[in-house]
């Protein structure tokens, strides 16, 4: 059969590397980051309800708004309580110990003052960190990697089909569909398989043009495919019971993978479906359901951790947060603010269990009166994981023209 490059990575469960532009950053000098410092990303894509997630449930105005879906104070399906205003929704019940270890915590209210409430414009600033042109922008965190050293051979991973455009550019950064799926396709023999990577991965003579740039780039996947091959071939086994669902799945491989310690300090994973025009429910219906899953496969990546966990730091992002009045299909449209959850051993154990500066949701006090209003910029957040978590000052070349302030949430 005839084999190509693309064919061969995909098959194998790797895609390529993404060599992109990066026309912010220049003659930028590398500093070496914190030894065995791991970020998880968790993108909720479709804009994630932060309102019923983190719930503001003694602002009575929560209630006037959402007569339908909010969440009661009292009752069989009643808000789990974090302080004397903010509660978690009861299908994040599993999250719960860990805000009163001190292991995890919220920051409500975090936007920016451009949100277009456009899904796709807002994935790309959350993604590159740049207000207003993002077409030639690489990711945020690609631009940490290529400003950083790090410390083994794969420094970044995204679990999923394609390389999201967050870990897009300069620095190396792979994307797998799973450990489970790294295997060289049946269909191939050594002699067909060699062949055709000779002739796909053969450097030219000329050391500085861009065929021998893109062989080099090829013998590093390769590299990283037989590494993580290695890693896959390795029983794993936990005594914690992960959800049956992909994002567990996925979460427990990225445990496995930080197990062993390969130099894996950047993690992202996608976890899709929030946009809820319609039906979100309350204490039940599908966003219950999706809600069940993330902290439910959260909880088991925290407890398969153990002590690892004191390296590890895992945040969620999604593109905006949603109306704070309900709609007439008992849903929530595309808003403004959102929640924000971090848990780890960086986090603060002194924090309280909400970190915000909270707007209010009396209808005078609502962004265009509708919205939550913003209060924390979402780039001061990802500014203190960097800087803070990862050990990357390099901040104006990572999150550039931004101003930065101070929030405190991490160790």
């Amino acid at each position: 059969m005839k084999m190509t490059r693309r064919y061969f990575l995909k098959s194998a469960g790797l895609l390529s590397l993404y060599c992109g532009l990066s026309p912010i950053l220049a003659n930028v000098e590398q500093i070496q980051v914190k030894r065995n410092k791991t970020i998880v990303v968790i993108f909720l894509r479709g804009g994630m309800d932060g309102l019923n997630f983190i719930i503001p449930y003694n602002d009575p105005h929560y209630y006037t708004l959402r007569q339908s879906i909010a969440i009661p104070k009292t009752g069989s399906n009643a808000v789990i309580p974090l302080d004397n205003f903010f509660g978690l929704h009861p299908k994040a019940a599993s999250l719960l110990p860990f805000f009163k270890q001190g292991y995890a915590t919220a920051l409500h209210a975090v936007g920016y003052s451009q949100n277009t409430r456009s899904h796709f414009e807002e994935q790309d600033v959350w993604e590159t960190g740049v207000i207003g042109n993002t077409i030639n922008s690489d990711g945020w965190l690609n631009r940490h990697l290529l400003t950083s050293e790090g410390h083994g051979p794969i420094r970044a991973i995204s679990l999923g089909e394609n390389l999201p455009r967050i870990l897009r550019g300069k620095a190396p950064a792979y994307s797998i569909r799973g450990l489970d799926n790294l295997a060289i396709p049946k269909e191939l023999n050594e002699s067909q398989m060699m062949a055709a990577l000779e002739s796909a991965y053969s450097a030219p003579e000329e050391k500085n043009d861009a065929a021998y740039r893109l062989s080099q780039a090829s013998k590093e996947t390769l590299q990283s495919i037989g590494i993580l091959q290695k890693v896959a071939g390795q029983p794993y086994q936990t005594k914690v019971k992960y959800p049956n669902n992909p994002l567990g799945k996925k979460l427990q491989q990225t445990v496995q993978l930080i197990k062993a310690n390969i130099g894996l300090e950047v993690v992202e994973i996608d976890y899709g479906g929030w946009d809820t025009h319609r039906q979100q429910g309350g204490g039940n219906g599908r966003y219950a359901t999706m809600l069940k899953n993330l902290s439910d496969s959260i909880s088991a990546f925290a407890q398969d951790l153990q002590s690892k966990l004191d390296d590890v730091l895992l945040i969620t992002i999604s593109d905006f947060g949603r109306t704070a009045r309900e709609n007439g299909t008992q849903g929530t449209d595309h808003g403004w603010a959102n929640c924000m959850f971090a848990m780890g051993g960086a986090v603060k154990k002194q924090n309280k269990p909400v970190i915000a500066n909270w707007p209010g949701l009396a209808p005078e006090l609502l962004y265009q009166g509708r919205d939550l209003k913003h209060t924390i910029d979402f780039r001061d957040v990802l500014a203190e994981v960097v800087a803070t978590h990862l050990g990357n000052n390099n901040l104006q070349k990572i999150l550039p023209q931004h101003n930065f302030q101070k929030i405190g949430f991490l160790n």
